[in-house]
């Protein structure tokens, strides 16, 4: 396949909805959600009466309650102000696509890659993500390829 470019930009919202995907995906990230909504769902029914399953104020439960519901929040929240405060972020990326690899253009600076070097993908929205290493990844906008070439692209991930 001829190399091909595209031009993208990743919007903070977009980046936050993505985070947030990719979270509850996980399945503890799902149990803690659930745990933090039991313990607010009886502390409620206990204050209204409904259960007597408190003596006192139950001050553990509201705190892990609260917090297992806003760990995914305070994350994704972390994950965004890292996100917004990378000015390369804020601009268009243009990513070349080819035989060997990927050429990323940036604003002030390039990167290139080869095909070996990205050591997973994961789709998540309209979304393809193509990863370095364990933490750090591109984001390519499959609305912005054809069929073809995002088949190109998921061919190439993991054959070295």
């Amino acid at each position: 396949m001829r190399n091909f470019t595209i031009k993208t930009r990743l919007t903070t919202k977009e980046y936050a909805k993505v985070m947030f995907v990719g979270l509850y995906k996980k399945p503890a990230f799902i149990l803690s959600t659930l745990l933090g909504l039991y313990f607010l769902t009886t502390v409620i029914l206990d204050y209204l009466g409904v259960i007597a399953w408190y003596d006192e104020l139950p001050i553990f439960e509201i705190a892990c309650g609260t917090f297992f519901m806003l760990a995914p929040t305070l994350i994704v929240f972390i994950a965004v102000r890292q996100f917004t405060s990378n000015p390369s972020f804020q601009n268009d990326t243009a990513y070349t696509f080819g035989e060997n690899g990927i050429a990323i253009q940036w604003t002030t600076f390039k990167s290139e890659f080869l095909w070996s070097h990205i050591i997973k993908q994961k789709e998540l929205s309209k979304f393809l993500i193509l990863y370095h290493n364990k933490k750090f990844g591109n984001f390519i906008d499959k609305t912005k390829l054809t069929a073809e070439q995002v088949d190109f692209i998921k061919s190439k991930v993991g054959h070295k």
